[in-house]
């Protein structure tokens, strides 16, 4: 049925009202908006979201009840108050919706339920105990809404409240939500007289409604012709009164509340009760939405275009009323919404963090999308400095970072995300990162990553190294900071291939390498290759302990044990190879002579020698008739090995013979006598040039 029949039809049942009314139709723009109240006493299975994908095409309202009958009107704890009843969970129930449709509405009606014990029509006054839960739920809406940005904030039917109640309330709203605006609405029992005392009280006060209203429950029914219901020619009377006065202070009118019994075929006699007459899950639902667009289709001609939808029955079934009714598409449809594609996915990624449709969701769970439908993930976010989330992959495919869905369905989308976390190394080094062999650098690996370090040497400067001598094994599960340990070393330059050394107290072998800094090396001057065979070593550097790179110039002198056996003793020495010793051809010990008796006194050293040359004495003989002189000459014996020196005095004697000797001494004399001869001649020759001066 057509929306200008129904308005026919409409004015016809008003014509034969029991009193005519006169009332101004308005044309719109728009069609009207429809507003859906969330009461946290319905299903918690969180059907509420299948709501969402209409978003902001209808709006939503979310109602915060208390539960204070039992707390009296004298002061309580805010823990005693949230004690009482369902308060703290109704209140939670409800910050959650809000969190959830927040970002995704235009515009947002918030109504406080100051008691649900009894119909809050009754409260003359508000206790202290409603306003420790409303100075609570407050706080608790300002936190997720900039203090009420896109909120229309306020309290509905209280019809007996005082002023005072009023101010109470409004201004607690004002101070804690100062961006959002405000709304009254009440039931057709409460006179306009009364709604704008209200009003100009709290305006006197400095607190400005923007939005007054009725809700629609006519008593004891609606009006019913020809299958058609509209709302009697009395309360359309005081609607329009209301809505004229708005008009004259610049505020908006609106319907706070429509309601029939879902399902109930004669669901329009006595709209408020809960028990239903003719209920019938065919016909029924179908009649409520037609009662729905014929109530709306007047409200409309009235110039109403903001109408809320409320369900009696949501106290004890669905929160919305109407969402379980299957022909809800076509009420709205009917105020202009078209019907939509939907799909049902279930998000389940390790990194919630996504968006749907632009809008950005945080949570994993089952949402109703409208189609067509992108699904984009986050391909990295950063936690922190540290620490960031790596997409990998959605539904097991790699390289992708969203999904189009344009059919209806379920769908099920799995995103996985890496976390990684970055690590200072230093230095950097070769490891197997994860079994391949690879750089390990500073910069970004992923949570569980092994790292196992290998010994390797690492070139920084000419001559110089860090040394990593054992393996290391790191695993990545949070911001690390890894200085492998290493050695720093330096190279030690030799002119020979090796020489023998003490490094760190202990005999070992000096060659041209690395070695550890701060190592301590000393280059024995002497090494004793056995006992008649050492190495002489002249070092540029002859002890030192490692700082840095260094060179070494070394020389080696073989020296080989030499005994000399003399008739005065035994000389022992060190004497380098192919080096020469000559012998003393006289030696006087202890007043006799010995003259050698070897036609050569050099020896050449070519190893271990032990030398007994043959040395034979000499006679002093005297006779009757001559005179021996002797004339000495002292001599030293000198054996070198460059820091050993032995020596042994010995005499070199010349004898002069005057007279020939006796027999028995003329064998002895006879080797002998062409020296002394010579020494006579020399001594004459002398003392003829003395004797000349």
């Amino acid at each position: 049925m057509s929306k200008i029949i129904k308005s026919m039809i409409v004015l016809l049942i008003l014509i034969n009202g029991i009193s005519m009314i006169h009332f101004q139709t308005y044309s719109f723009s728009a069609d009207p908006k429809l507003l859906f109240w969330l009461v946290p006493w319905g299903p918690s299975n969180g059907t509420y979201e299948f709501l969402i994908p209409y978003l902001p095409n209808v709006m939503v309202g979310i109602v915060f009840p208390f539960n204070t009958y039992n707390l009296g009107n004298e002061s309580v704890s805010l823990q005693q108050a949230l004690s009482c009843g369902n308060n703290e969970y109704w209140i939670s129930t409800q910050i959650s919706k809000l969190n959830t449709i927040y970002e995704r509405s235009n515009l947002i009606f918030i109504n406080f339920f100051l008691t649900t014990s009894h119909w809050r029509g009754y409260l003359t006054s508000v206790t202290p105990a409603q306003i420790v839960l409303l100075n609570y739920t407050l706080h608790k809406i300002a936190n997720i809404t900039n203090d009420g940005k896109k909120l229309v904030v306020g309290i509905s039917e209280m019809n007996d409240l005082n002023d005072y109640g009023y101010y109470e309330v409004y201004s607690l709203i004002q101070q804690i939500l100062p961006n959002a605006k405000l709304f009254y609405y009440t039931d057709l029992g409460q006179s306009v007289s009364s709604i704008e005392s209200v009003f100009e009280y709290l305006q006197f006060e400095g607190i400005t409604l923007n939005y007054l209203g009725y809700d629609v429950y006519p008593y004891p029914s609606y009006n019913y012709m020809n299958g058609v219901v509209c709302i009697p020619s009395n309360y359309v009377s005081q609607i329009s009164e209301l809505q004229n006065f708005a008009n004259q202070q610049g505020i908006n009118f609106f319907i706070g509340e429509v309601g029939f019994r879902d399902g109930d075929i004669k669901g329009y006699i006595n709209p408020a009760s809960t028990s239903y007459i003719e209920f019938n899950s065919t016909l029924g639902y179908n009649d409520t939405i037609h009662y729905y667009e014929d109530v709306i289709s007047q409200l409309e001609s009235m110039g109403v275009i903001l109408i809320g939808i409320w369900n009696y029955n949501g106290w004890n079934g669905d929160p919305f009323g109407l969402w379980v009714n299957p022909d809800f598409n076509a009420l709205l449809e009917y105020v202009g919404i078209k019907p939509i594609e939907i799909a049902t996915i279930d998000v389940i990624s390790t990194f919630p963090y996504y968006y749907i449709n632009s809008s950005l969701y945080y949570v994993n769970k089952t949402y109703t999308i409208v189609l067509p439908a992108n699904i984009t993930f986050v391909k990295l976010k950063y936690l922190n400095n540290t620490a960031r989330v790596l997409l990998a992959s959605i539904n097991g495919t790699f390289n992708l970072s969203s999904i189009i869905i344009n059919k209806e369905g379920s769908y099920m989308i799995i995103a996985n995300y890496i976390t990684q976390y970055y690590v200072n190394v230093s230095p950097q080094v070769i490891a197997y990162i994860n079994g391949v062999k690879e750089e390990f650098v500073s910069g970004w690996y992923n949570s569980g990553t092994q790292v196992t370090v290998i010994p390797q040497e690492i070139q920084i400067g000419k001559d110089e190294i860090y040394n990593i001598t054992k393996a290391y094994r790191y695993t990545i599960d949070y911001p690390m900071v890894i200085e492998v340990p290493y050695v720093v070393e330096y190279y030690v330059k030799l002119n020979l291939r090796s020489i023998p050394a003490i490094i760190n107290g202990t005999n070992s072998t000096l060659v041209s390498g690395y070695y550890p800094e701060g190592t301590d090396i000393e280059i024995p001057e002497y090494y004793y290759i056995n006992q008649t065979a050492r190495l002489k070593i002249s070092a540029s550097l002859q002890k030192f302990v490692l700082n840095s790179p260094i060179d070494v110039y070394v020389s080696e002198t073989f020296q080989w044990l030499v005994k000399i056996v003399l008739p005065n003793g035994t000389i022992v020495g060190w004497y380098n190879n192919d080096s020469i010793i000559s012998l003393p051809k006289v030696i006087e010990v202890n007043g006799t002579t010995y003259l050698l008796n070897e036609t050569n006194n050099e020896v050449i050293v070519t190893g271990p020698l032990v030398l007994h040359p043959h040395y034979v004495s000499i006679t002093t003989i005297t006779s009757t008739s001559s005179t021996v002189t002797t004339t000495s000459q002292t001599t030293t014996l000198t054996t070198t090995s460059n820091t050993n020196t032995v020596s042994i005095t010995v005499t070199n004697t010349s004898v002069s013979t005057f007279s020939s000797p006796t027999s028995s001494s003329q064998s002895n004399l006879t080797g002998i006598l062409p020296i002394l001869l010579l020494v006579v001649i020399a001594i004459i020759a002398v003392m003829i040039i003395v004797a000349r001066r």
